[in-house]
């Protein structure tokens, strides 16, 4: 399954709006540069992580979520399930 980074200060109400601040790979490249090439499609289950450090506050976790496919701004997006966060701190 497609693991990406996901800003989760990016998007609308938690649960209930798609993060649309996606990067990929180990340079987390930003994922509409790079969608053609991963064979993305709407409704495409993927994970996103999300990894923030500060002094000595950590925090890292993941979800599932679907990918939509929009026309204006930023083309991919992913809705999370807040209810599959696994905290990986």
């Amino acid at each position: 399954m497609l693991r990406l980074y996901a800003d989760f200060n990016s998007g609308g109400s938690p649960g209930h709006d798609a993060r649309w601040l996606l990067r990929v790979g180990p340079d987390l490249r930003d994922l509409d540069e790079v969608a053609n090439q991963l064979g993305l499609f709407p409704g495409m289950a993927v994970t996103v992580f999300y990894k923030e450090e500060l002094g000595d506050l950590r925090e890292e976790f993941e979800v599932s979520a679907v990918l939509e496919e929009h026309k204006e701004g930023v083309r991919w997006r992913a809705l999370p399930d807040l209810s599959t966060k696994r905290d990986l701190g």
